[in-house]
C-alpha cells in the first residue's frame, strides 16, 4: 500500500515525515521519498506494509489531508505509482 503526501514545506526530509505519521500513530511505515515538486513545496511518497489495508490507508489519508503541518495544509491520497 502506498499514499502520496503533498502541499509539504520545501524543505521537507524523510526524517521529518517519519516523525509526522509516527506522531500521528500511523502504522506499518516500510519505506519514504520526498521529492522537492516545484521548489515552494515537497511531495512524499509513503510505502506501507502490506499488512496494512486499503480501508485503514483510506482512513489514514482522511486523517492526514487537510493537516495543518509546519505552516502547510497537507494532502493525502492512496496510491498505486512509484518513483522510479
Amino acid at each position: 500500500m502506498q499514499m502520496m503526501l503533498g502541499n509539504l514545506p520545501p524543505d521537507t526530509t524523510i526524517d521529518d515525515v517519519r516523525e509526522l505519521l509516527e506522531s500521528l500513530g500511523v502504522p506499518g511505515v516500510s519505506e519514504i521519498t520526498v521529492s522537492a515538486g516545484l521548489g515552494e513545496r515537497a511531495n512524499a511518497l509513503v510505502k506501507l506494509d502490506e499488512a496494512v489495508s486499503s480501508a485503514a490507508v483510506s482512513a489514514i489519508c482522511g486523517q492526514l489531508n487537510g493537516h495543518h503541518w509546519k505552516g502547510h495544509d497537507i494532502t493525502a491520497s492512496h496510491t498505486n505509482l512509484g518513483w522510479g
